[in-house]
């Protein structure tokens, strides 16, 4: 996967989102680094701490930026995915039998 193919089209994926909203970049020149050690960071700890975002993206050098903004992007797409992940997609419908007559309860 490149840093153009993560994105839906014209659409930024979350993660360069949270790159784009957080300032995460300034040169550009680590950022495809950055975004992909990210993504495939997530992928195995869609929870991490701050630590544990410096670490995986310590092989990365940016000369920029000092991290701050990078570690804070990183963190804010795994705040929104963990966010998205516990949504119901639609609303959850579960059949009951309430005195006799067949129902339907909704969620959401």
């Amino acid at each position: 996967t490149t840093i153009e193919g993560i994105a839906n089209g014209d659409k930024l994926h979350p993660l360069q989102q949270a790159f784009h909203e957080h300032h995460g970049l300034q040169c550009g020149f680590c950022t495809p680094g950055m975004l992909i050690a990210a993504l495939d960071f997530l992928r195995v700890n869609p929870s991490p701490t701050e630590a544990e975002v410096r670490e995986a993206l310590s092989a990365v050098i940016c000369r920029c930026t000092g991290y701050q903004n990078i570690v804070a992007a990183v963190l804010a797409a795994a705040e929104k995915a963990r966010a998205r992940s516990k949504k119901p997609s639609r609303p959850i419908t579960t059949p009951f039998t309430a005195i006799g007559t067949s129902s339907q309860t909704i969620s959401g």
